[in-house]
């Protein structure tokens, strides 16, 4: 699978996302690579900050209490010593994290002031929050005096460090939430600490539950107030231990499977751990019909990025619908597939059973079953529309539309038959050139033209009951240093977008980035380059493994993966794309 790509073409550097240059491929494909972040403060080796020394200024014990703050491995020991007393008592830094380019010279001396630079901030559960606001950017330290030396007596709760640290010390990761319906994981991106307590940090993320404005997007199974006794051992055999305390009178068989569920896909991230066993107040929990430990791999019927959906893309081929396979396509013999009903573009749905297309002029939805179902012909879902972009499924079978209007983009969502109109801050009434939605039904992202030139906005989905809502959608693509086009935007994974750019005649950058729009610091595998090719669709898969493509204006497909001799479709395909 594509990572993430970087940029060659002067002037473009940081069209999407920082990265290391690489050569421009002769085939077209992009080559593979692994770009870690680095620093001079390198998770491998330690580094013990100085503590406070006799006679230091007040400007000197807050730099220092910074620099105290990059102890490797992560530790506040030292950084405490730069607080009196009652301060140390009270501080509380694992309430949130900031994090800094630079900052200017802190000035002051009964009070000093800290003017930071460029700063972001995470929550208390490792969820990127994105820039810190201007007026929070300045951190004010109030001074004391204990036994003649100068120490910290006011701060923020907060964890303060440069964003080198954080890029080297901590990882972006997945923690595993369920839908409303309890039916499908929700992947929320967090970061937590790099290093052997792994298990232990993703355990601690969970039990921070869900993002309390996302209420009803995602949620916990994991009863509120559980706590974890000490860390997540992981013995020699790969089994985690999560002791838990608190009060479990709610949970019923289903929820403790289902908070099982979500430890096992959690901790799967883990590679020491394999298989896991789960105490509440020294009490083993067992599945139903299975012993106390069981397989990381469980619940595969709740996949996010539903893996066992039908595997292969569809598209149409001369107006009708045909399954394709490499360089095999097979025509459907349902409506689409038997006739030529004027088609422009179209969706199958997960099970790759039923499809939605919309007409050449753009205004009308149809419906029909991918293969020849007795009595069942096409049927129009939505008529007078100005102009439908490709539509979208989710795993609940509700058919996503941005209809592209006078007045800009018409999000709606068709259930059981019925359109409905879903309004989404930031993406409605905008003008809108791609979108998608993932398959679990949480988010949509969409490619929103400004006068800056071209974004990545996305919103959360809410509610699965008949009317849906959205949150305000927010930018999630990197800051260029001038204005860019975005071709197509597809899903590389449950929580990473990729997205394609032309960056000069002939050639397209193709990158990556996560949901949540914060730096690239997971330290996973990805490839960097760029394509020589004018790539105007991607199609591409959330599920691990899968051939990742490119269409270029010509019409001819080429394989995004640098794979030599790839069996690739015949040119001329049109909406090539995956389930969903």
């Amino acid at each position: 699978m594509i990572r993430r790509i970087g940029l060659l073409v002067t002037g473009l550097l940081c069209v999407l996302l920082s990265a290391a240059c690489v050569s421009l491929p002769e085939d077209g494909s992009i080559r593979a690579g692994s770009a870690t972040a680095t620093g001079s403060t390198d998770a491998g080796f330690p580094y013990d900050p100085r503590p406070p020394q006799p006679g230091e200024t007040p400007i000197e014990i807050v730099r220092h209490f910074l620099d105290a703050m990059l102890a490797t491995p992560t530790s506040t020991v030292v950084a405490k010593q730069f607080l009196s007393t009652t301060a140390r008592a009270e501080w509380r830094p694992e309430r949130q994290m900031i994090t800094y380019q630079d900052f200017e010279t802190p000035e002051g001396d009964d009070e000093v002031t800290l003017a930071l630079t460029n700063a972001h901030h995470l929550d208390a559960g490792g969820r990127w929050r994105g820039a810190l606001p201007e007026q929070a950017s300045t951190i004010r330290f109030t001074m004391t005096t204990e036994g003649g030396e100068w120490r910290i007596g006011d701060l923020p709760d907060a964890t303060i460090v440069s964003d080198e640290f954080f890029a080297s010390r901590y990882q972006q990761v997945s923690l595993h939430f369920f839908d409303p319906t309890g039916k499908i994981l929700v992947p929320e991106p967090a970061f937590v600490p790099r290093g052997g307590q792994l298990a232990s940090a993703l355990v601690r993320g969970l039990l921070q539950g869900t993002d309390p404005r996302l209420r009803d997007v995602a949620e916990s199974f994991i009863p509120e107030g559980m706590s974890l006794d000490l860390s997540v051992p992981v013995s020699a055999d790969g089994i985690a231990t999560i002791s838990l305390r608190g009060d479990d009178g709610a949970l019923d068989a289903d929820a403790v499977e289902q908070m099982a569920i979500q430890f096992a896909w959690t901790l799967r991230q883990d590679p020491a751990v394999r298989r896991l066993r789960i105490l509440i107040n020294d009490t083993p929990v067992a599945l139903e019909d299975a012993p106390t430990v069981f397989d990381v791999d469980i619940g595969a019927d709740h996949d996010p990025a539903e893996a066992y959906a039908w595997p292969d893309p569809f598209a149409l081929r001369n107006g009708r619908l045909v399954s394709v396979a490499g360089e095999v396509e097979g025509r459907t013999d349902g409506p689409f597939g038997a006739s030529t009903l004027g088609l422009r573009s179209v969706a199958v749905d997960l099970e790759g059973t039923r499809a939605v297309a919309v007409s050449t002029d753009g205004r009308s939805l149809l419906e029909a079953p991918v293969e020849r179902t007795e009595g069942e012909g096409a049927r129009t879902l939505v008529s007078g529309a100005t102009d439908l972009l490709p539509p979208a499924w989710d795993h609940a079978d509700r058919i996503w539309l941005v209809d592209r209007s006078a007045g800009g983009a018409r999000v709606s969502v068709v259930i059981d038959g019925t359109n409905t109109p879903v309004r989404v801050p930031g993406i409605s009434g905008a003008d809108v050139s791609s979108y998608i939605v993932s398959r679990d039904g949480s988010r949509l992202a969409a490619v929103v033209s400004t006068p800056t030139g071209d974004v990545v906005m996305l919103s959360r989905l809410a509610g699965a009951g008949e009317r849906p809502r959205a949150t305000a959608a927010v930018r999630i693509s990197p800051d260029t240093p001038e204005p860019v086009r975005i071709n197509d935007i597809a899903w590389q994974s449950p929580t990473r977008i990729l997205a394609v750019v032309p960056v000069a005649r002939g050639i397209s950058q193709v990158s990556s980035f996560p949901v949540d729009g914060s730096p690239a610091t997971s330290g996973v595998r990805r490839a960097e380059g760029v394509v020589r090719q004018d790539i105007v669709e991607l199609v591409a898969s959330p599920v691990a493994d899968t051939d990742v493509w490119g269409v270029a204006a010509n019409g001819r497909v080429h394989d995004l993966r640098g794979e030599r001799g790839a069996a690739l479709p015949e040119p001329g395909l049109v909406s090539l794309g995956y389930v969903g």
